[in-house]
């Protein structure tokens, strides 16, 4: 019994892993690299901004977000979508866990 609840919060924390990793890690890379985002408080906005559409476009270049409007890239945030994924996937298992022992 213990042992089918420690594989259920492992599966379970494995697949919110897997839906998040992409969203989260683009939100990160647009919000951090926008270029035209200014120090001021509607440039945090534009980051802001920015971030959410690069988490839509890493789900759907899957880790490799287009740089510029021809559809190019040089980027890949594949290792970071890696990296992504297993601190998610830590952190909810670790939560899991506690709030099983409980």
């Amino acid at each position: 019994m213990l042992i089918k609840n420690k594989i259920n919060d492992l599966v379970i924390s494995l697949v919110i892993g897997i839906i998040a990793c992409f969203p989260v890690s683009g939100f990160i890379f647009g919000f951090i690299n926008c270029s035209d985002c200014k120090n001021s408080i509607l440039g945090f906005l534009g980051r802001i901004f920015i971030g959410f559409i690069y988490s839509f476009l890493s789900i759907i270049t899957l880790g490799k977000p287009w740089n510029n409007e021809g559809g190019t890239s040089a980027t890949d945030i594949r290792l970071y979508v890696l990296i992504t994924f297993l601190v998610i996937s830590g952190i909810i298992f670790l939560y899991r866990k506690r709030k099983g022992n409980r």
